[in-house]
């Protein structure tokens, strides 16, 4: 962002200067002044990450229609692990709510990280679990899912929570004639209450990954860039075309997002020119997330990383794909990568 885009979304939120200051300090809890404003916009002082990357997110909201729902649902997955799948959800979801939207986040994943990740303590979850209140008795049919919903610190963004119990669900969704379809079953009754539902799926293609990929309307693809991960393309393909031959036709890859790339790697360097070729082609595909220690140590603390640093490296394109997201969703003008 340079001087020029920050007083074309000043003028878009109709503000002076002085006024600009007070809503960027309402919205960073900093102390910035008129004249800091007009030398951003001069080009005379470089905008700070973070106030560029808060901007771009909160810009997402400008012009957005007074409505919500019914929700689009996009599966975030990938077989292959540590492969920032879960870093990929949480943000984007978060991306999602500060941009005005109202979205569920769906753990689909028995590790459960990305509840600790949006901030649910441990003992929270082994609470939730005896007392019926997770993804797994609520896709199993135990409860309902409203039962099991929770407020995160989001404004905006809700949490279906995880835990281990959910492993169990492989082999009931299993032995259930309509197991592929029991997540769309589990999300048909709240998609009116939401603008997006963003599923955090387990490394690997078992049934609940399944049932993800037969409930979403798009799916997201974080690929690390490393041999092994775009090796998981192929087979992740594969479901893909099953999936949509016997459950779901509408299910479209909105695109593949490179991460944990670092430019000054030659292997990082040679495997996103690979994923490029191979792929690039088929599917959008977005510009890398880099790889940083902010996104582990956010992580560690149970913290959603953009919400702590909004300048943190990728912030980009999380901005991008949001925007897709809002785009196919009828909540953004702009053309995008969505396809």
């Amino acid at each position: 962002m340079d001087g020029e885009d920050l007083r074309a979304l000043r003028e878009r939120l109709v503000k002076t200067q002085p006024e600009f200051a007070a809503w960027l300090n309402a919205l960073l809890q900093r102390r910035y002044d008129k004249q800091k404003v007009s030398r951003w916009e001069t080009d005379r002082e470089k905008i700070p990450r973070d106030v560029a990357g808060a901007l771009a997110i909160a810009g997402l909201g400008l012009g957005r229609p007074d409505r919500h729902g019914p929700a689009l649902t996009v599966a975030v997955a990938l077989q292959k692990g540590g492969t920032a799948k879960t870093a990929t959800s949480v943000n984007l979801a978060y991306v999602l709510a500060a941009a005005g939207n109202r979205v569920l986040l769906v753990d689909a994943d028995s590790q459960g990280n990305a509840t600790a990740h949006v901030g649910v303590p441990g003992q929270r979850v082994v609470e939730l679990s005896r007392q019926g209140r997770t993804h797994y008795h609520a896709l199993t049919g135990k409860t309902t899912l409203m039962a099991v919903i929770l407020s995160t610190s989001v404004p905006g963004l809700d949490l279906v929570p995880s835990s281990i119990a959910l492993a169990a669900a492989e082999a009931d969704l299993y032995h259930e004639p309509t197991g592929i379809g029991s997540m769309a079953e589990m999300l048909a009754g709240v998609k009116a209450d939401y603008d997006f539902i963003v599923i955090d799926c387990a490394p690997a293609l078992g049934m609940v990954t399944s049932a993800a990929l037969a409930a979403a309307q798009y799916l997201l693809i974080p690929c690390q860039t490393e041999a092994h991960a775009i090796l998981g393309l192929d087979h992740l393909t594969d479901t893909i075309g099953k999936i949509r031959r016997r459950a779901n036709p509408e299910l479209r890859i909105l695109g593949i997002v490179p991460t944990m790339y670092s430019a000054r790697l030659g292997q990082d360097r040679a495997s996103l020119e690979e994923l490029q070729e191979l792929w690039g082609s088929k599917f959008p595909m977005f510009e890398p997330i880099p790889r940083s220690t902010v996104y582990s140590q956010a992580a560690a603390a149970n913290m959603i990383t953009l919400a702590g640093d909004p300048g943190a490296p990728g912030v980009e394109t999380f901005v991008a794909i949001a925007d897709a997201l809002m785009t196919a969703a009828g909540l953004r003008q702009e053309v995008t990568h969505a396809a």
